[in-house]
């Protein structure tokens, strides 16, 4: 059985900053014959509801707090990828700054935006950690 990773807001679980989720029902379709391990790095560290993040400078910062989670989110991927390094898909999130896989926001050190068509922290480790994965974005 194929193993693939899902974003966990996609699978309909409220865990975006804002309780809420993505729910994804043409994914949800294509999911059945596959084992299926949602993840959401976010809410592991910051909890529900939460403040929201942005990339800013390469690091995942804090709208409200300022704080850095960038070492956090790492860490998540890195044992995300210890646990499941079987894995063969992951399907994350579009403009999640942890999640995305070239949609997240980027701002500069000013917050000024560079770009938006950024990769989030999370699925950045990831696929360094496990190079063998196709990786496919959710909006």
């Amino acid at each position: 059985m194929k193993k693939v990773a899902v974003s966990a807001c996609l699978l309909g679980r409220n865990c975006r900053y804002d309780a809420t989720n993505r729910l994804d029902s043409e994914l949800m379709g294509s999911l059945a014959d596959k084992e299926v391990i949602p993840f959401c790095p976010e809410e592991a560290i910051l909890g529900i509801p939460r403040e929201t993040i942005d990339i800013v400078d390469g690091r995942a910062i804090g709208n409200e707090s300022g704080r850095d989670y960038t070492d956090a989110i790492e860490k998540q991927a890195e044992e995300f990828a210890r646990l499941h390094p079987d894995i063969e898909e992951v399907y994350c999130k579009a403009k999640s700054p942890s999640c995305a896989l070239c949609s997240a926001r980027v701002y500069d050190a000013k917050r000024n935006l560079r770009s938006h068509e950024g990769m989030g922290v999370f699925i950045k480790k990831l696929s360094e950690l496990l190079p063998h994965i196709v990786i496919k974005e959710r909006r």
